[in-house]
């Protein structure tokens, strides 16, 4: 079973769950004006699940979670907390079994510029890594900041962490770049994209490259479908016979509050 036809029948059963939930929304204001919006709460947050189950030759799951959760007091200060995990099986047994998350504190210099301290974690079993911890530091730029439409940019220093099964510790200093790209393209649909890169000081060549792009579309007053491509490459692996790149197509109803 490839990975499009399991995308596709974790989409159709997830949309079919999510109409029942769109039926018990509530009505849309009845006033003769327009209502206006408001304010958004300081605290923000979104939860994200995708199953998939096929059975034939071969019996294939998968599923990912995922959460975010965003602390705006509407000051200077913005507090960033997001986690991600897939797994999928064919036949029995494991094909994709990873995890990430990040926490991060930013603290805006100018409508535009802010500085930033993060922590990051991933594991990845099947590319042989047991941890990964990122603590950086660095600041960042909107190159275009509207309503619904954001560009950013950033770089950051630090140290890279890692462990990798039957290997030992590779710790280092580090420093990264990432671009990050939002578009509101309707008032019901969103368009995301991210690229990151993270360089270790004391060998350039080991690096690690991350890509992701998104689609969602609402279904209901908090709940959403989105549908998303992963790429992840670690450009020296241990031991050097795995593969660099890793890439994923997903599928999950958010629930966002």
């Amino acid at each position: 079973m490839t990975s499009k036809r399991i995308v596709l029948t974790s989409a159709l059963i997830l949309l079919g769950a999510a109409r029942a939930v769109a039926q018990q929304a509530p009505p849309a204001c009845a006033c003769p004006c327009p209502c206006p919006e408001p304010p958004p709460p300081p605290l923000t947050g979104s939860l994200a699940a995708g199953l998939s189950i096929t059975s034939g030759n071969t019996d294939t799951s998968a599923f990912n979670l995922s959460f975010d959760l965003a602390y705006d007091p509407k000051t200077h200060s913005l507090f960033k907390a997001d986690a991600f995990y897939l797994r999928s099986t064919s036949g029995g047994a494991a094909t994709t079994d990873k995890g990430a998350a990040n926490l991060r504190f930013e603290y805006r210099v100018t409508d535009r510029v802010y500085a930033f301290a993060q922590l990051g974690y991933q594991r990845d079993r099947f590319k042989n890594i047991v941890y990964l911890f990122t603590p950086m530091a660095g600041g960042g730029y909107y190159v275009i900041k509207e309503k619904d439409l954001e560009l950013t940019v950033d770089g950051s220093i630090g140290g890279a962490f890692e462990k990798d099964s039957g290997y030992d510790p590779n710790n280092s200093g580090a420093f990264s770049v990432g671009q990050g790209f939002r578009w509101k393209i309707t008032p019901s649909a969103a368009f995301t994209e991210k690229a990151t890169g993270l360089w270790k000081t004391n060998d350039t060549s080991d690096a690690f490259y991350h890509f992701e792009v998104g689609l969602a579309a609402s279904l209901a007053k908090a709940f959403e479908l989105k549908v998303a491509y992963l790429v992840d490459t670690k450009n020296k692996p241990l031991p050097s016979t795995l593969k660099k790149t890793d890439t994923a197509l997903i599928a999950a109803v958010v629930y966002k509050f």
